[in-house]
């Protein structure tokens, strides 16, 4: 590079001169106008360098130092080379003049840069040595300049303290302004029945309690960094005592006032009022969700549905999450149990089950048999509506709102809370009846809603399956209730049966009902026939089990062993107290004919009824037969000895019949007398007594006749002639034969052959099997 030498005045004017070390400027700096330029080296420059003796050598490391870098040597003869804005000398004798002078100046700045960069050098040393100085003096400080540096670095602390306690400040702010944006908008919905709405105010809700959390989360850190300000300077003395002691009593202030405040937000700020309107709007939005009524072709009342639409519910579940999340649990649980048995005992109050307010045994007994048996009646349907339907839709509500939010176990602890009081009503209700008087009458509506609870028994298991101990409780409760109603039931079989053992009999057997089958004999028969039916054999048997066995529940229901072989045992003891209770009627009966009549119908309703019957299967055909046919048949042989035999013996002198031969006079009067007996019998015998059975009547008008119709026709031809003159007064033997048929068509009583005939009709079994269609125990 070439060298303009006119940017150097003070090397054409020599006069530079190096300050002394006691200036303030220890090093000499380069002028402003020449920044680490590089300055070309006139030739022979370290020749020159070499000659001067008092020119130290150059540090590089300093970087004030100008470095001069040398051009190359130029050869020998060259011209030496020139800066770009020197003028070129002239060549030949008239430029040798400028060529000296241009030579002298080049000598002199020459000397003038030797003698710069002496002084320079000299300068560095002297500089060097004054740093070296100083630094020995910086490293061996006055107890004033640690003091000093400590004050300084515990400032720069104190600051950075008091900076970081300050930083929480502003987010906290924001904060609050944010809690106080979302109080405003957190309004609940003006319809609650709209589910969006719900759900928007529930995300409000949801947001509200992030942002309060994030107020009481940025507040506590503001006053813990507070708190660690003010043990810094407690630690650190950069204050005074009674300082330090005031400011910890305001940290300690505004640490209460802290707790206090977000106590108060979180329960007491406008979250609660948040929280109660959620609260509010949960319990709407349970009341809309109604059981729909039942359908007009669901008699059993089966039918499944879901309760609330999957909007409805999904809102439901969400303010359920909410207010669990909320610290408020309990009252959420308390609401959804007590909404929710609203609409179950509404869904219930359809079918008016007035009956369950009484369960008391003394109330139910005093309640007429009319409306008893109805409310007996009507506990089967309804238990079975509540369990199949009401309760069932009930259950999968309950997993639907509070299952996805709520610990597994609370939702079904929730739902056997609203079941127990539905079933309690019914199980109330059923172990009053159950513990009232046993009456005859109660045993089938015992059996129906004991095989009300057996049928249910297996939706029972599964609706409360569960290990919550109320669900548990509820499944214990059911099997002691089918416990209870089955020992019931074979307890009032019991009772049926003593009764007819001890019935008392009186002796007015002479009366307008002398001769009919007795109320007990057709209500007994009638009873026992209903129970050997298909519809209650069962029952009966597990009755009959229960109480024998006392707590076993393992043997099947159904089975035809233990509980068949009691059935059939319990029956053919009823069977022998009726035959008891009739021959002890009979032997009472003044009437000896009335006491006959009303055997011989007694045994023959009763082998007619059980013929061909589930009752004759269970005891047996053939026992029946031999024992209550037979009986009818000698009962009738003893009629016919008692009310027709004496019109043989008056004709023939004999009760078997064998023709005579009496004198004309006791013939003509025995003939007269004879006509007068069947007139009377045709009169009154008809009128008095009664065989309602009109296949029994109907032989027993053949044997009767016959043997009538055959003395008197022995008779007249015993005593032809004794007779002869008299013979237009004499009845003829068809007269007597149908005054003979007239007596038995006048003994029916209007509803012949219905005896073991089915009644006509379209009802079945269990419409038909009324105990209000069973003759009492009328005495």
């Amino acid at each position: 590079m070439g060298c303009n030498l006119q940017r150097w005045p003070f090397v054409m004017s020599g006069s530079y001169a190096p300050r002394p070390l006691s200036s303030p400027r220890l090093r000499p700096q380069p002028p402003a106008y020449i920044p680490h330029r590089t300055v070309a080296t006139p030739p022979n420059h370290h020749a020159m360098v070499t000659d001067t003796r008092q020119a130290p050598i150059v540090r590089e490391r300093h970087h004030h130092t100008r470095v001069f870098t040398s051009q190359a040597h130029t050869p020998a003869g060259a011209a030496p080379v020139m800066c770009p804005n020197a003028s070129t000398p002239a060549t030949g004798d008239a430029g040798s003049d400028t060529d000296a002078t241009v030579l002298a100046k080049l000598h002199a700045s020459r000397a003038a840069l030797i003698s710069v960069l002496s002084a320079a050098a000299e300068a560095e040393v002297e500089i060097d040595a004054v740093g070296d100085h100083l630094a020995e003096l910086l490293s061996n400080p006055s107890p004033s300049s640690t003091y000093l540096q400590s004050q300084a670095v515990a400032a720069r602390a104190l600051s950075a303290r008091i900076d970081r306690a300050v930083a929480p400040a502003e987010p906290l702010l924001a904060a609050f302004r944010r809690v106080s944006a979302l109080t405003a908008e957190a309004a609940p919905p003006a319809v609650p029945a709209d589910a969006e709405s719900a759900v928007a105010f529930v995300d409000r809700v949801d947001q509200l309690r992030d942002a309060i959390e994030e107020v009481v989360a940025r507040g506590d850190e503001a006053v813990r960094r507070v708190e660690e300000a003010v043990g810094f300077l407690g630690r650190t003395k950069a204050t005074g005592r009674g300082r330090v002691r005031r400011l910890t009593e305001a940290a300690a202030a505004l640490r209460a006032v802290y707790e206090t405040e977000a106590e108060e937000m979180r329960f007491e700020g406008p979250l609660d009022e948040a929280l109660l309107g959620l609260q509010d709007l949960f319990e709407a939005l349970l009341l809309r969700l109604k059981h729909p009524a039942p359908p007009a072709d669901d008699d059993g009342g089966t039918a499944g549905y879901e309760l609330g639409t999957d909007d409805e519910v999904e809102a439901a579940a969400r303010i359920a999450r909410t207010l669990a999340g909320n610290d408020c649990l309990d009252i959420c649980l308390d609401i959804y149990v007590k909404t929710r048995y609203r609409r179950a005992a509404k869904a219930m109050m359809r079918f008016n089950p007035a009956y369950l307010k009484t369960y008391t045994p003394e109330a139910i007994d005093a309640m007429e048999w009319e409306s008893l048996e109805s409310a007996m009646a009507l506990w089967s349907p309804h238990f079975h509506v509540a369990i199949a339907s009401v309760l069932a839709a009930e259950r999968r509500l309950c997993a639907r709102v509070l299952e996805p939010g709520l610990p597994p176990a609370v939702w079904p602890e929730c739902f056997a809370k609203i079941a127990a009081r539905i079933v309690t009503a019914f199980f109330r209700f059923a172990d009053g009846v159950a513990v009232a008087a046993r009456e005859p009458q109660r045993l089938f509506k015992l059996l129906d809603m004991l095989d009300a609870v057996v049928r249910e028994r297996e939706r029972l298991d599964e609706l409360f399956s569960s290990e919550s101990a109320t669900l548990v409780a509820i499944r214990e409760r059911t099997r002691e209730v089918e416990r209870t109603l089955a020992r019931a039931a074979a307890s009032v079989f019991f009772e049926f049966g003593l009764r007819i053992e001890t019935h008392y009999v009186t002796g007015d057997g002479a009366g307008a009902d002398a001769g009919h089958v007795p109320k007990i004999v057709r209500y007994a028969v009638n009873y026992l026939k209903c129970l050997a039916s298909d519809d209650y054999r069962a029952l009966v048997g597990t009755a009959l089990r229960a109480d024998r066995e006392r707590g076993d529940e393992d043997d099947d229901d159904g089975s035809e062993g233990s509980g068949g072989a009691a059935l059939a045992e319990a029956a053919s003891n009823v069977l022998e107290a009726l035959h008891r209770h009739v021959e002890a009627a009979r032997r009472v009966c003044a009437d000896m004919v009335a006491s006959h009549v009303m055997a011989m119908n007694a045994y023959w309703y009763i082998y007619m009824r059980a013929r061909g019957s589930e009752l004759a299967k269970l005891v047996g055909e053939d026992a029946m037969r031999r024992r209550y046919k037979v009986a009818a048949e000698e009962a009738a042989w003893e009629y016919q000895d008692a009310a027709w035999t004496p019109l043989i013996r008056l004709v023939s002198g004999s009760s078997s019949g064998a023709p005579k031969t009496w004198p004309p006079d006791d013939a003509r009067e025995k003939a007269v007398a004879f006509a007068d007996m069947i007139e009377d019998r045709v009169r009154r015998h008809g009128a008095e007594y009664k065989i309602p059975d009109g296949d029994l009547r109907g032989q027993i008008k053949v044997a009767v006749a016959k043997a009538v119709r055959g003395a008197y026709a022995g008779f007249l031809k015993a005593n032809d002639k004794a007779l002869a003159s008299g013979r237009r007064e004499l009845l003829p033997l068809d007269v007597i034969e149908g005054m003979v048929g007239r007596v038995f068509d006048e003994m029916g009583d209007g509803v012949a052959g219905s005896v073991g005939q089915p009644a006509r009709g379209s009802r079945s079994r269990r419409e038909s099997r009324d105990s209000s269609n069973l003759e009492g125990f009328g005495v």
